[in-house]
């Protein structure tokens, strides 16, 4: 339709996907990639343990690890080099540490010195600023409409000294030295010395296994730009109304369905009309925000993991490895980024679930351990590109571990080990 805005385009596309739409292809596209990781990471296990059984465990996942433009990755690196802007700058680093970071972004605005790392700023969300907590919510504030939770991730750079670089180049070393070790065992093998070929199409399986994972990861950066573009059309719409009276407060408009939004623009409907359907299903999600999700929804599945016990004089949670490694360190419970992003050089992340906005507490922290996930979830994605430990679906965690406790995390098992209690004061 020539007469429609790029925004009025995106949300039809967004509104009624149809396999003739490009977005509407969108998750179809991460589920099919998803799928066809699997496939050759199992065809790539089956090549490693066929002719190289006794190497390493994580064999598997080390080769396919390491993907270039992983772009929830690159969004944390981009943080990383806003940080080292601010450092430069002994103005704005000042600004970052002592103030809030609501108020920090006020000051900086009024500070000339300032001017480099503001304009830094913006281009960062010029490509990641329809990122948020909790991003496929279209009701979630996107950073480009509060820049205070970047400059909050930021401000947790300032205070360590080593970068992402020196995480993925451990990773990059470990996968170099499993790449001499394989060749070496390969060409014990008949005619592996002069041709070689076991040891590519070991390689050429694990370049499959990145690609399919970097597609599946980046399907969703363009999926969530297409939201955010759609949550900047509902914006202008809610802002009409508010100026009309049709709507009382701001983030109402979230919590009526689409005819119902047509009807108060159309005049057919009025805010007396809509005030008891917005007060009860905003309490509706308030209910059901605290509740958990079940596992599975329709079906009924065994218990896989066995609850916690204790081992070796340490209380030990079981959940699923995403990442390889071994970690010991204090842990920090976060629920909730947007408004505690404080997490110390070496801290252990734990986690309720994490999405790309959660990406820059990665460079931070010394591991990862996350309530829900998978080996293909965002938790584990990233950590094996920064080479650091990861366990997910471990139940409850967040409730069983406290801020302050020291635990071990083994990347390998999807075993986390709760070895010195915090001690109440």
């Amino acid at each position: 339709d020539a007469s429609m805005g790029p925004a009025d385009a995106m949300v039809r596309l967004l509104l009624l996907p149809k396999l003739s739409d490009p977005v509407g292809y969108m998750p179809l596209l991460i589920n099919l990639s998803a799928t066809r990781f699997m496939s050759r990471m199992r065809f790539l296990r089956a090549l490693v343990r066929r002719w190289a059984p006794d190497v390493r465990a994580d064999a598997e996942t080390l080769l396919g690890s390491g993907s270039e433009g992983v772009l929830s990755a690159e969004m944390g690196r981009g943080i990383w080099t806003l940080a080292r802007e601010a450092n430069r700058n002994a103005r704005v680093r000042g600004i970052l540490l002592a103030q809030a970071p609501e108020r920090a972004l006020a000051e900086l605005k009024s500070t000339t010195e300032a001017k480099d790392f503001l304009r830094n700023l913006d281009d960062f969300l010029a490509r990641n600023g329809h990122r948020a907590i909790k991003e496929w919510e279209l009701r979630s504030p996107r950073w480009d409409e509060n820049p205070a939770v970047v400059l909050g991730m930021v401000r947790n750079y300032l205070l360590i000294d080593t970068g992402p670089s020196i995480h993925e180049k451990k990773a990059a070393d470990a996968r170099a030295e499993l790449i001499g070790d394989l060749r070496a065992r390969l060409q014990m093998l008949p005619l592996e010395r002069a041709f070689g070929l076991r040891l590519r199409l070991i390689l050429f399986a694990a370049e499959q296994v990145r690609y399919f994972l970097k597609l599946r990861e980046n399907s969703r950066f363009y999926y969530i730009m297409g939201i955010g573009v759609m949550r900047k059309k509902v914006l202008r719409i809610e802002s009409e109304l508010l100026r009309q009276g049709k709507l009382k407060c701001k983030d109402d408009i979230f919590f009526l369905r689409v005819n119902e939004l047509s009807a108060l623009q159309s005049g057919s409907l009025q805010w007396l009309d809509v005030e008891d359907r917005i007060r009860e299903r905003r309490i509706e999600h308030i209910r059901l925000c605290k509740m958990g999700p079940p596992k599975t929804i329709g079906i009924e599945l065994p218990e896989k993991y066995a609850p916690a016990a204790q081992h070796e004089g340490a209380m030990q949670l079981q959940g699923q490895p995403a990442s390889p490694g071994a970690y010991e360190g204090i842990a920090r419970v976060i629920l909730d980024p947007s408004i505690d992003v404080e997490l110390a050089p070496g801290e252990v992340l734990v986690a309720p679930y994490t999405d790309p906005a959660w990406t820059p507490l990665f460079l931070t922290a010394g591991a990862a351990v996350v309530e829900v996930g998978s080996y293909l979830s965002h938790a584990g994605t990233v950590a094996r590109e920064f080479g650091m430990p990861c366990v997910v679906d471990v139940a409850e965690a967040t409730q069983k571990i406290r801020t302050g406790d020291r635990i071990g995390v083994d990347g390998n098992l999807g075993s986390v080990r709760i070895l010195a209690p915090k001690a109440d004061a």
